[in-house]
């Protein structure tokens, strides 16, 4: 980690150096943490200054996510809770058995409906009932993108070397140098829309690694409005960290 003060504050960053990177790119994820992406030929006195020009912005960008973060508070993974799935959002309703075995999520009646053994209360009940949920989003996030994508990729004429359904918060999605596309599967608690537009984002990348003019127009052909949707996933973060 690095720091620069700013205006009586200061602001740690994480420095990420790539091979094929050509420009400097500043990342918030949803807990306001600050990585820059740069060039390997790019010194860290340059990055510094790059950082400090940007620092009204990061600073801005830093409130408005706490702003958003106190709006959105974490879950407790409790009866009576919302989640939202696919835009849309449904009540969580917990209940113990008498029987063994492992944690149970399903959708059912328009609740989430999690079975947990009698056994498991307190902490130990909240986080058994944490991980069937998040299992269960896992599942249909993958799902979903393994139904979606193929489409997609034909309109584009590519192929993904794979598909992979991950637990990462600093960002939705990545395409490897190999074309294997990473998504997170918190993407599940977004509208279908934003889902098909980080399919449509990730597909592209195997033509254009960069976020180049060239880019953007290959994902505006099949996202019409995929400025719109850009922002939108942007704002998203907020909801998406109240998983934890």
């Amino acid at each position: 980690m690095d720091c620069i003060p700013y205006d009586g504050d200061e602001i740690r960053y994480e420095i990420v150096r790539g091979r094929r990177k050509r420009t400097v790119a500043i990342r918030l994820d949803s807990a306001s943490a600050v990585t820059v992406f740069a060039p390997r030929r790019l010194d860290e006195e340059g990055i510094r200054a790059i950082v400090r020009k940007k620092a009204p912005w990061i600073l801005r960008k830093q409130a408005k996510i706490r702003e958003s973060g106190a709006a959105h508070p974490p879950k407790q993974y409790i009866s009576g809770e919302v989640f939202p799935y696919l835009g849309r959002r449904y009540r969580l309703e917990v209940s113990s058995l008498s029987r063994e075995g492992a944690p149970l999520c399903r959708l059912k009646r328009g609740r989430f409906q999690v079975e947990i053994p009698m056994a498991l209360s307190g902490e130990k009940g909240r986080a058994a009932v944490k991980r069937a949920v998040r299992e269960w989003y896992q599942r249909r996030a993958g799902k979903r993108i393994r139904e979606r994508l193929p489409r997609f990729a034909a309109e584009l004429g590519v192929k993904a070397a794979g598909i992979e359904i991950r637990d990462q918060k600093g960002r939705w999605g990545s395409c490897s140098r190999t074309g294997v596309l990473r998504f997170n599967w918190r993407i599940a608690a977004a509208s279908p829309d934003l889902l098909d537009y980080l399919i449509v984002h990730e597909l592209s990348h195997l033509l254009h690694p960069d976020h180049s003019p060239r880019f953007w127009q290959c994902v505006g052909r099949l996202i019409p409005d995929c400025d719109r949707m850009r922002a939108l996933l942007r704002d998203h973060g907020p909801v998406a960290a109240q998983f934890g």
